[in-house]
């Protein structure tokens, strides 16, 4: 008799599925619509900037409560709303009449986006995975890379056919047609609430007699708290890299596209050369997924921060005439687009490496803010620094140092929480945490 599929793998597809509309559509619209927005309204690109900057910062202030109502409620009952709230920006971004309309929708948006996206599907992926979590981290990641792939040039010919604001409405469909089912028929928050496991060793409920949604789930409770997390030095070098990086990250992503224009490729030709740069990431998600269970996962990191470091000044020196255009844009295809998988899919596998799973969505909410904070900056400088020089060269200089110092943060973190899974070593309430190699 065939092994019956552990449901873990369908949340983890479910999950895919989510970041496949949520990163896809909703992180990669602005980046396309950037050029058509301001084209069409008097709107600057410093003041389409400060609109991902106020996406990203209120994805990130609502990390923490997120957070607390993941660990409260369960990811599903957060995602439902949160799903609500996304397609209903995106049906209204084709009504707007000013920018500050705009900003408000944006905010809505951000809200929505951390309900469903990256800490709510990772905290299901750190429950109901141990053994596998690199695989199953790896299979939910593609599904944001791959959303980036496919959606960017469909955007790009919509907005050019339908015009932007047309286009949004039509989103805002498809992402509740895709989006809501997923959660309301395929989402679990736990595998005790289905009697089971994690990894699916046994049946909780056949073994002992417990309700499906009573059965206890040790593994679910081991790591550290909050309070415990913040007294580490770990947690600030991880809250450090977080903001770096993804301040290099997000304010490279929201103008990369704008510079290769400025480059001389066409509109078209510059969203397909950034989806084929996020569709070699596929492949960094997968293989670095696969490769870094059983292993510490900040030495991937580090490396992977300073090839994308590498792979911007590359973009710095086809900016100043040094680089041909070509190879400028085969090195980030293949550099950055392989190397950012790494990390996408390393962020939350760090933190339940550092710190179990008993408070993963509170220690990933704090993390939040930096991240938040991160993102903001780096679009908000990367615009107001081009308004300044006319061109990306500083602002793709500062990225790429900003980059290299969040890999280097990551190098002195410590896996305190055991790479085998297993509890920390008791301690006493005055006892620091021990770090473990």
């Amino acid at each position: 008799m065939p092994k019956k599929i552990y449901y873990g793998w369908w949340v983890a597809l479910a999950s895919s599925l989510m970041l496949f509309v949520f990163v896809g559509i909703g992180f990669q619209s602005l980046p396309v619509f950037l050029e058509h927005i301001a084209a069409d309204t008097s709107w600057g690109v410093d003041k389409l900037s400060t609109a991902g900057a106020i996406l990203a910062l209120a994805a990130g202030f609502a990390t923490p409560a997120v957070g607390y109502a993941v660990d409260r409620f369960g990811a599903r009952a957060v995602m439902i709303p949160g799903a609500i709230l996304i397609s209903g920006s995106f049906l209204m971004l084709g009504r707007i009449a000013s920018i500050n309309q705009m900003y408000a929708l944006f905010l809505v948006f951000g809200v929505g986006l951390a309900m469903t996206t990256i800490l709510p599907t990772q905290a299901l992926i750190s429950r109901w995975f141990e053994r596998k979590r690199g695989r199953a981290m790896g299979l939910v990641s593609l599904g944001g890379g791959l959303g980036a792939v496919v959606w960017m040039p469909i955007m790009n010919r919509m907005v050019e056919t339908l015009g932007w604001r047309d286009a949004y409405s039509v989103l805002g469909i498809i992402v509740a047609g895709v989006s809501l089912p997923s959660v309301l028929f395929l989402i679990r928050s736990s595998p005790a609430s289905m009697g089971l496991r994690v990894d699916g060793e046994s049946d909780l409920s056949s073994e002992t007699g417990t309700p499906e949604a009573e059965a206890p789930n040790p593994t679910e409770e081991t790591g550290y708290d909050l309070r415990e997390a913040l007294k580490t030095s770990s947690f600030w070098l991880i809250f450090g890299a977080t903001f770096f990086g993804v301040f290099a990250g997000g304010g490279f992503g929201l103008h990369i596209i704008r510079f290769l224009s400025n480059s001389g490729l066409t509109s078209e030709k510059a969203v397909l050369a950034w989806a084929a740069t996020l569709g070699v990431s596929l492949a960094g998600r997968v293989l670095f997924g696969y490769l870094s269970e059983n292993r510490q996962k900040r030495y991937f990191v580090f490396g992977a921060d300073v090839v994308r470091t590498a792979s911007i000044l590359l973009l710095v020196l086809f900016a100043l005439g040094i680089v041909p255009l070509g190879a400028a844009v085969v090195q980030l295809a293949v550099l950055y687009g392989l190397f950012i998988g790494c990390s996408a899919v390393m962020a939350p596998l760090i933190l339940s490496e550092t710190f179990g799973v008993k408070s993963f969505g509170k220690i990933m909410g704090v993390i939040g803010i930096p991240y938040t904070i991160g993102m903001a900056l780096g679009q908000v400088v990367g615009g107001q620094l081009y308004k300044l020089y006319g061109n990306y060269i500083v602002a793709f200089s500062v990225f790429a140092a900003a980059l290299l110092l969040a890999g280097i943060l990551l190098v002195f973190t410590k896996p305190l929480f055991l790479l085998d899974g297993s509890p920390p070593p008791k301690r006493t309430p005055h006892d620091r945490p021990v770090p473990t190699e």
